[in-house]
């Protein structure tokens, strides 16, 4: 008997990692870095999953910081969000890296005044933003819900603060959104 995908594709945490959306929502959190090639190819799949999606599952970002390049991405968006900018700036962030191969350009304060001047934002903005204590705190928070969670790659999406699906355990990319329709089925019925 073939068992659904569902139970060989994700981990159970033993300990939830406490959510950030309201206790009559469906967290789906994407875990990813914009340098990673994976999370480029996964998140237009999540946006046209996301769009799919009923009123109880809320999808939250949740950038990677496991070193200091990754610190330093996260901090770009977390800079996208304070401007409110992240419907526009999220993919082209990605596309910037894995499309015009314009990563290092990013990797500097003065390249992400460029970048978010294309947007209208003075650089002063962005330089203030880069270590202000809204992103301060954003990263710290990140980082114990990275730790409380075990992950050590991307992309991942952690559902519910209680399982985790990559690509490994879900055996592809394209298996992850699958995997995680079945979780929230699974979560819905218990509820």
């Amino acid at each position: 008997m073939t068992l659904p995908v569902w139970a060989q594709g994700y981990t159970e945490l033993s300990q939830p990692v406490e959510t950030q959306v309201a206790s009559s929502k469906i967290e789906v959190a994407v875990i990813f870095s914009y340098t990673c090639p994976y999370c480029f190819q996964l998140e237009p799949l999540i946006q046209a999953w996301e769009l799919q999606q009923a009123e109880d599952v809320e999808v939250v970002h949740l950038p990677a910081a496991f070193n200091p390049t990754w610190q330093h991405f996260a901090r770009v968006y977390y800079i996208a969000e304070a401007l409110d900018l992240l419907d526009q700036a999220h993919m082209a962030i990605f596309e910037e890296i894995h499309v015009n191969n314009n990563g290092n350009s990013l990797a500097s304060m003065n390249g992400l005044k460029r970048f978010f001047a294309r947007f209208g934002v003075e650089g002063s903005e962005v330089e203030s933003l880069y270590s202000s204590f809204g992103v301060e705190s954003y990263l710290r928070a990140d980082f114990e819900r990275l730790r409380a969670s075990q992950i050590r790659a991307v992309p991942a999406l952690m559902i519910d603060g209680r399982y985790i699906v990559d690509g490994r355990s879900a055996q592809g990319l394209g298996n992850m959104l699958r995997v995680t329709d079945q979780l929230i089925s699974q979560i819905r019925a218990e509820r």
